[in-house]
């Protein structure tokens, strides 16, 4: 018998052990991540939690109820069945069949739990059967979270585990039959095995028991062999993947841009050389983190099944994105390996793999090629960053990072990005704002409140004199549904005497969408101008109304030497609302029965962990009555606007919008809550669809938590319709029209209003999205005509982009230009050139100026350009002379002083190309072709140049990498348009517009 167990040794462990070498070399043949090493010997206590937590606790595998304590039994039989693997080899080799482990070896406590979690592993291997039968690929297609893993290796592994529990009882039965076995009755199930063998011979049972001893050890060497051959590689690095992972989770922050372990800033750009790799182009830019990730993948899916992107078909699904990058690296490995000199020597497979691109066009099926790149280009530009994939992955995968790490070597390196993107380059980069409108415009939201917003520079000299620096962003800023919620939020600190102040136009983006695509740099330059602002005017505190601001400043402007206190503005009002600072009206027209759902925005829910406080206020709104969707908190669906989403086209299978809004509209709720500005635009797109579609109910509306707070403080109305009775229950609310002039607008909120109802969660969260197109009393674009306007018909589609015609009864009052700098060449130009005499800077697209043609700009930067088939070609008008049309914004170049615009308040057509300069309002004598319609007295008449959707020339075809016609939707990216055209105070309500 020892013969036989030294034999079976000596076959199997060389075989092992080569395996490990191998592995071992081809994971530290990645980059050096020197910062993974130092946060673990620096916060040694919290890599151990985290072992214990995650390894040992199975926290997130049990989130899956079910399938999670399967998982659980099993796991924890690998370990505590560790100790009859001791015996097993200590009676091999020491040739005694009563040997035992010394001190414990005869507790029957460990007798029972060795029997005991045997029985339960069995239990969970028949789950695991059960489950994979019932989510099979072929009944179920891309619905099944096993689509694309390798499920014959699954099986295999299933059995090993299976014939590891029937040797250890035939081995512990016969001992037990036999007086061997080293404990009592606590072993129940070994000895109720032992009593099948009492009428055996002495002999006999000796040998049954060498038979099971060896049977026992012969399955644990060749499970060993298996496991370290297959993605059950798992059982033995994922505990080093979330040792060495980034906690709690890498979400939030993005991954630095790293080049050869160190940091890479704008600082650097002079130092950088041929060899420096700005992102990911190949495989071996991965970092030994990146590779040790993609030997960690499960195959489970968890992540597929909740991945937005897949569950819309389109071809992203990040387990195969990394199962793809991992079969990648495995097959390039001896060409990674190799001597230089030795390579060429390789089989010509090995030399074939290493040819691939990493990112490209493939062939076959664009999630899981059969030729070509290793990843389709489709497959990495359909990520919305949601982060449900990290979120969900029980060995911490960094799914995001290695795709934004992918997407800056294509932006930074390769200059191969989707066309839609230049201009939201092109504007962050020069007029500090992704819709590339005036900076001078931001302070337009506050025309016309009834309090002083205080402005830092002006009003104030400092953040010391204020409790609060309200952070508006760009969306609060510009766009007049968001603006709305900003508002909101003013007028309820205002309410609440908490002393807040703004940046005015001295904001600029946070730089969250050019990061996420990609355009690091960007980024960067956005980052540092605002840090400098941040200290020159001591910024401690930072209230913000959109998620994605939210995330940025709270946790990526920490790398820019700046440490904040950020909250969202549902957390504060949360706050608010708990010390009796703002208290809901119980009585009253704002107090009518009505049913609310909650979206939770990805960048303060999953990325932040932020999901009681926008709850709670909605429950604390008199006559409101919450419903959840199914996928709600940290498996919320996502609204399809993150990682640059909001700025692309979605040709391929359904809208992700559209499917989130199906989801809120089945729960029956007359209000769809939101607390970020891109949700609140990407669902009411949807829900415009929907209603068009009759596939909703007129009076549903999307809204921000903060104008439903408000509404509920000052007890108004806080619907679109007012309430005639109760409907049926679970139907919502019987809702009749009523006239503009009684709409009131809502506030937001946070919390119940009682202390004891109320959670404290000192996380922050992102803030407001737009409202529901078409069906909400808050939309601009849907509030009732006066009796002597004609009704616009509302847009149809779901899309950011559609530029839609305004409803707006009353004139715009014309606004003093306000004295500021000329928008120069690029937002990063420190120094700013003076107007040119005769000049103005206001660029504000509600009062366009006509401008002779002789003063238009003529620098390529802010000339119309065509973009290569951009989705922001909406019938761009003819460059002048001497101008360019290449504006790449990989590569900017800097306006020189003299070349800057002299005109900023000519349309908008004439300076910037930019699709959302199309929507302001056209007092210019409209061209000889085209027949003005009608507009109400003193109302300034909208462009009748605007193309419909339907008939853009430029729109982007379908890129199709397998060969079939990808299908496309009925409206392209081009219908998500913000509304920005309509002047704020011209309204007798906030939400009359």
């Amino acid at each position: 018998m020892l013969i036989l167990g030294l034999v079976m040794l000596v076959v199997a462990l060389p075989v092992a052990g080569r395996r490990v070498l191998f592995l071992y070399r081809l994971v530290m043949s990645g980059q050096p991540a020197p910062d993974r090493v130092e946060h673990v010997t620096s916060k040694l206590g919290e890599a151990v939690k985290n072992q214990v937590v995650e390894v040992f606790g199975q926290k997130k595998l049990l989130k899956w109820t079910v399938p999670g304590a399967a998982h659980f039994f099993v796991f924890w039989a690998f370990v505590i069945l560790g100790t009859v693997y001791l015996e097993a080899f200590g009676i091999l080799f020491s040739r005694n069949e009563q040997w035992a482990i010394p001190v414990i070896g005869h507790w029957d406590l460990l007798g029972f739990a060795q029997d005991t979690i045997a029985l339960l592993a069995l239990a969970g291997i028949v789950v695991f059967a059960v489950i994979r039968l019932r989510n099979r690929p072929e009944q179920l297609g891309r619905r099944s979270r096993f689509s694309g893993s390798h499920l014959g290796g699954a099986w295999l592994i299933l059995f090993m585990i299976f014939n590891v529990i029937w040797t250890m009882f035939l081995f512990r039965g016969a001992a037990a039959a036999n007086g061997n076995l080293p404990y009592g009755n606590g072993a129940y199930a070994s000895h109720a095995v032992g009593h099948l063998f009492d009428a055996m011979s002495p002999d006999s049972l000796d040998a049954l028991e060498g038979v099971g001893l060896l049977l026992h050890i012969g399955v644990m060497l060749a499970f060993l062999v298996i496991v370290l051959n297959s993605k059950h590689l798992h059982i033995f690095v994922a505990p080093l993947n979330i040792l060495f992972g980034r906690h709690p989770v890498a979400l939030g922050a993005v991954k630095p841009l790293m080049s050869e372990g160190k940091p890479v800033t704008l600082d650097d750009i002079e130092d950088m050389d041929e060899n420096t790799t700005l992102g990911i182009g190949s495989i071996e830019d991965f970092s030994w983190k990146g590779i040790l990730d993609f030997a960690t993948c499960t195959e489970c899916g968890r992540c597929q099944s909740q991945c937005p992107a897949w569950n819309t078909d389109k071809p992203l699904s990040p387990k195969m994105l990394i199962m793809n990058l991992r079969d990648h690296a495995f097959a390039k490995a001896p060409y990674l390996l190799a001597d230089e000199g030795a390579r060429a020597s390789l089989p010509q497979a090995v030399l074939d793999e290493a040819d691939r691109p990493l990112v490209g066009e493939t062939e076959g099926l664009a999630w899981e090629p059969e030729g070509g790149a290793v990843i389709d280009t489709d497959v990495l530009w359909s990520c919305v960053t949601c982060g449900a994939c990290v979120n969900q992955c029980p060995v911490d995968i960094e799914h995001v990072d290695h795709i934004v790490d992918m997407r800056r070597y294509q932006v930074l390196v390769e200059s191969s990005f989707p066309s839609e993107l230049n201009q939201l380059f092109k504007g962050m980069e020069n007029k500090g704002n992704p819709w590339n409108m005036s900076p001078t415009a931001r302070m337009d939201w506050a025309q016309g409140l009834d309090f002083e917003v205080k402005v830092v520079g002006e009003d104030v000299e400092s953040l010391d004199e204020v409790e609060w620096l309200f952070w508006v962003g760009c969306a609060g800023a510009y766009e007049d549904r968001q603006k709305k919620t900003t508002r909101a939020v003013a007028e309820l600190l205002h309410l609440a005497d908490v002393s807040f102040a703004v940046l005015g136009n001295g904001e600029t983006c946070n730089g969250d969408q050019a990061r996420r695509a990609g355009n690091e740099f960007v980024f960067q330059g956005l980052a540092q101008q605002n840090v400098e602002t941040f200290k020159e005017y001591k910024v401690k505190k930072v209230v913000s109304t959109c998620a994605h601001c939210f995330n940025t400043l709270k946790n990526e402007y920490k790398d820019f030497g700046i440490e904040l206190e950020v909250v969202h503005h549902t957390q504060l009002l949360n706050r608010l609302v708990r010390e009796g600072r703002l208290t809901p009206v119980r009585e009253g027209a704002g107090a009518h029965k009505r049913t609310i759902t909650y979206h939770d925005p990805c960048y303060i829910g999953r990325h932040n962990g932020v999901y009681s406080p926008p709850r709670e206020l909605l429950q604390v709104l008199p006559g409101a009555d919450f419903v959840e969707m199914p996928r709600n908190s940290e498996r919320s669906f996502c609204c399809g606007a993150g990682g640059a989403r909001m700025w692309m086209e979605e040709n391929i299978g359904t809208r992700i919008n559209s499917a989130r809004t199906s989801e809120a509209v089945a729960t029956g709720a007359d209000q769809i809550a939101v607390g970020c500005p891109f949700c609140r635009v990407m669902l009411s797109d949807g829900l415009t669809a929907a209603i068009d579609k009759g596939e909703a109910r007129e009076e549903v509306e999307v809204l921000d938590v903060a104008q439903m707070l408000l509404a509920s403080v000052k007890g108004e109305v806080a619907t679109r319709q007012a309430p005639v009775a109760a409907g049926p229950g679970g139907g919502g609310t019987a809702l009749k029209e009523r006239p503009v002039e009684t709409r009131a607008e809502p506030e937001p909120g946070d919390e119940t209003i009682t202390a004891d109802t109320v959670t404290e969660t000192s996380e922050a969260s992102p803030a407001a999205k737009a409202s529901g197109g078409g069906s909400s009393l808050f939309d601009v674009g849907d509030s009732a005509p006066a009796a002597d306007e004609a009704p616009v018909a509302k847009a149809s589609g779901g899309s950011l982009f559609d530029v839609e015609a305004l409803e707006e009864a009353a004139p715009a009052e014309p606004v003093e230009p306000p004295a500021a700098t000329s928008s120069s060449g690029s937002l990063f130009d420190i120094e700013t050139p003076e107007p040119e005499a005769g000049t103005t800077t206001d660029t504000t697209p509600v009062e366009p100026v006509e401008t002779p043609a002789a003063e238009a700009p003529t620098d390529p930067d802010t000339a119309t350009e065509s973009y290569s088939g951009s989705l922001f070609d909406i019938e761009a008008p003819e460059p002048e002379a001497g101008t360019t049309t290449d504006t790449t914004p990989v590569e900017p170049v800097e306006t020189p002083a003299a070349e800057a615009p002299t005109q900023p308040d000519t349309p908008a057509e004439s300076y910037s190309g930019s699709l959302f300069d199309i929507a302001a309002p056209e007092v210019v004598e409209p061209p000889a072709e085209q027949e003005p319609g009608p507009a109400p007295e003193g109302e300034a008449t909208a462009p009748d140049d605007e193309p419909a959707p339907a008939e853009q020339p430029t729109e982007r075809e379908p890129e199709d990498q397998s060969g079939e016609e990808k299908p496309k939707p009925t409206s392209s990216g081009e219908t998500h348009t913000p509304k920005t055209d309509v002047d704020i105070d011209d309204s007798g309500s906030l939400f009359d517009l």
